[in-house]
Formats: structure tokens, sequence, C-alpha cells
């Protein structure tokens, strides 16, 4: 038996355009993912459940469409999982806790109701981690099945790796949409915290959870992020911004600043060596990258960044208080020890203490932004090096929590690799500059590889 099972399907822009043509169909899509899905889900498990046979009718329906040359949007026929912290009201939504197992939601998430609208096929729910943040699920990584896929959108990445569907929901409290499209080899968006309505994906914290997409490329995730954000805003958001449907342009950044934290500390020897080659490679192509010794600002705020790791958990861990302390309550040996621990960690924190922390996030917040005037993005390592060999420890998430903590935009990008394993291009934004960090995102995979 291989160790692989890395797979991939046609993209989807590619496959639009085909099914606009009449040259494919999205059922052809379907059968790609289910030939794949036959091939992998055994060893694999990206699957907490799966329908295929709601896909099939969903995709036929779909299919009727483009032939009546009347598709509802530009996901009409896109294979999509769910993230199984996510509810579904034809599918259960179980957690990976066995408190919650067979349990059915009577209503759909916001964004699940605005794939249906969309005419997308949802093939099933992919698997996560206890709650997002606690006990890894049964998923294995394509690319080596004695690795870790990464938490907590495991099933995302692991999926879409394998080829068994075009794009996933992920969600990322602190590091679970970045950290798995990199230990994947897939894309991994990260919008601003509230451009995507949360409304129906099981809360951890309400001041770091963001609802983001997995998926094959640029173009996809951005196709399905940015439908979501116009159907399913969020409260008080005004979308992620560019034309609904309108292709995403590919265009260079100019500037990129290097975050080069204390988080650098995780990188082993070649991990590092790949980040700093492909920022050579960047200057090749005429990118302007600036590092830390050639900047005070950029210095001054890379320091602060240093804090984060510690803050933020904190902070996580009061938001915790609900609904996590009645589970403790009802059955604490159904909870998992990390969850006991972050709950116990939340007791800790007092009210003055997250009110301090929160102020000093908003100041971090206006110092960003105040880069942002010399700068398109910053860049840093998309996880700690690539996925490590085995499954409790699915990686360090200090490089990852920055911008889950400021809640600013940020793509993984499939541009490094160590050894056999890949290993992603962290590409951060701007609070509400998603548009065209997505643009940058599409530039440099297209030329950075």
């Amino acid at each position: 038996m291989t160790d692989t099972f890395r797979a991939s399907l046609p993209d989807f822009s590619h496959e639009r355009d085909a099914f606009l043509s009449g040259a494919r169909s999205p059922v052809d899509l379907l059968d790609d993912c289910i030939r794949n899905i036959d091939a992998s889900e055994a060893t694999v498990r990206a699957f907490a459940h799966i329908d295929l046979d709601a896909a099939r009718r969903a995709a036929e329906a779909s299919a009727q469409r483009y032939r009546e040359k009347r598709p509802l949007s530009v996901i009409d026929g896109m294979p999509i999982a769910v993230k199984d912290i996510i509810d579904t009201v034809d599918m259960p939504t179980q957690m990976n806790n066995t408190f919650y197992a067979g349990h059915q939601p009577r209503s759909d998430a916001a964004c699940v109701r605005a794939v249906r609208e969309g005419g997308g096929v949802i093939l099933g729910k992919s698997v996560t981690t206890e709650f997002a943040i606690g006990r890894s699920g049964p998923t294995v990584n394509p690319h080596n099945i004695r690795h870790t896929p990464g938490g907590s959108s495991s099933g995302a990445g692991a999926g879409t790796a394998a080829g068994m569907f075009a794009a996933s929901f992920g969600t990322q409290t602190q590091g679970s949409i970045v950290r798995p499209a990199s230990f994947n080899g897939v894309v991994g968006f990260k919008p601003t915290l509230g451009k995507l309505s949360t409304d129906g994906v099981h809360p951890l914290s309400r001041t770091h959870d963001h609802l983001g997409v997995l998926g094959q490329s640029v173009d996809t995730v951005w196709a399905l992020s940015r439908w979501v954000g116009e159907i399913a805003p969020a409260q008080d958001s005004d979308g992620l911004g560019g034309p609904v449907g309108a292709p995403l342009p590919a265009n260079a950044p100019a500037r990129l600043a290097v975050a080069r934290t204390a988080g650098f500390d995780d990188l082993d020897a070649a991990s590092r060596a790949a980040f700093d080659s492909k920022l050579d490679d960047l200057r090749g192509l005429g990118v302007t990258v600036i590092e830390t010794d050639q900047d005070p600002f950029l210095a001054d705020l890379v320091r602060r960044l240093d804090r984060i790791a510690e803050v933020s958990l904190r902070m996580v861990a009061f938001d915790m208080r609900w609904p996590y302390r009645s589970y403790l309550d009802a059955a604490p040996d159904m909870m998992g020890p990390r969850l006991h621990d972050l709950v116990k960690l939340g007791h800790e924190v007092t009210l003055d203490e997250y009110r301090l922390i929160r102020a000093e996030r908003a100041d971090m917040r206006r110092r960003m932004m105040e880069l942002a005037r010399s700068y398109d993005g910053l860049v840093l390592p998309a996880a700690s090096g690539p996925a490590p060999e085995g499954f409790e420890y699915t990686g360090a998430r200090t490089l990852l929590v920055y911008m889950s903590f400021l809640g600013f935009p940020a793509f993984s990008l499939p541009l490094m690799s160590v050894g056999d394993m890949p290993f992603g291009l962290q590409l951060a934004g701007f609070a509400g500059g998603d548009h065209k960090l997505a643009q940058h995102a599409k530039w440099l995979l297209a030329n950075a590889r």
C-alpha cells in the first residue's frame, strides 16, 4: 500500500468554462471526486459524514441549469465539503465529540444556505478536531499517511489535497485554516474577521472565530468566499470587495514586509532555508522585500507581535466560558484534556485583564494599518515547517496566531516544500483589504512556484 494519496481535480474556474460551453458538466466533475474518494477515503478519512446520493442530485440539477444557460452563480456545480462544526439541516453536525453524536441541526448555517442558493454541490462534512481545538480526528495527510494533516480543519485540507472536492469551509480561531492548508499543499484563505457570517458555526471564541475556505486554487477559494460574503454577509459587513462573479485579476505586489518574529525560532534549518529561498525568488520577480533591519517601524511592530501568542490564548480561554463550562458540568468525561485545560485557564483570566487585552489588540490593529501605507502585505511561513510525523501534535500555532488575533486576512499558498512534504507561504494583508490580497495571492501562486 502506498503512503501517498495526493490527487487533484481540474481547477474549478476552468471547469466552469467547460460547463458553460457544454464540453463538461457538474456530473462529470462529481464523478472525478467520487473516483478519488473511492481511491483514498478509506485511508485518508477526510469525511465525518458523506452523502453522495444528495450530491449527485445536486450535480444533476446543476447540469440541467447549465444546459438551459441559467446557472445560479459562479459556484454552481462546485463540489464542496462543510467542516463538521458547521450546521447542516440534512446531515449531522457532531464536532468530533461523543456529546454531539447523532446531533441533527434544525437549520443550515448561513454559509451552507448560501451554497445551496448558489447551486453548490455539498458532498458531506469534513473532519475536525474536537470542537475545532481539542483531540484530533482520524484524518491523515495524503502526502504521507504517517503525518498529521493539521488541525482543526484537517478533513478540509486533506480532502482537497486528495481530490475529493474542490473546496471546503474551514474555520480559524488561531491557526486552523492556514496551517492545514500549508501541511496539505492547498490554498487556504482566512478573511478579515467578521467579513463572513459565523451564524450556525459552533462558537469557540467570539473575538477570534473566522469562517474561511480551503481549496484547489486562489480562484476557487475566492469565488466561494465572495459568494458567501454577498449572500450571507456578517452583521455590519460590507463584504469582501470586488464585483460578485467577476474574474479575479492577478496583480503583483510591489512591496512586502517580512514579519520575522520570534516564531521563526520554531523553524528547523531546512524550513528556514526554504523560506529564505522563496524570498529570493520574490526579489527576482521584481517584488521589493523588506526585512526588519531595513525599517524601524516594521521592527517595532514585529516585536509587538511576539506578545500575541500568550495573550491570544488567554483571550480565547476567557471566551470559551460559554458554552464549554456547561459541557464540562454536563459530561466531563466526554471532554478532552485540552478543553479542561482551556476552561481552567479561562477561570484565571479576570474581566479587567480581558479588557486590557482588547485595548492592546485595538492599538496593534491601528499600528498595523499604518504599515499599509508602505506595504502591500506581509510574508511569513504558514506553519512552523512541514507536517510533523504522528497525530497527537498538529504543529505550532505561533506563526499563525498573529493574523487571527488581529483579525486581518491571510492566505496560505503552496509555494514551498521541505523534503517530500509541502510547506506554505503565508501572505497576510490589512483589515478590509481582502480583494487586493487575493489578487496578490493569485499572482504569487502563478509566478513564484
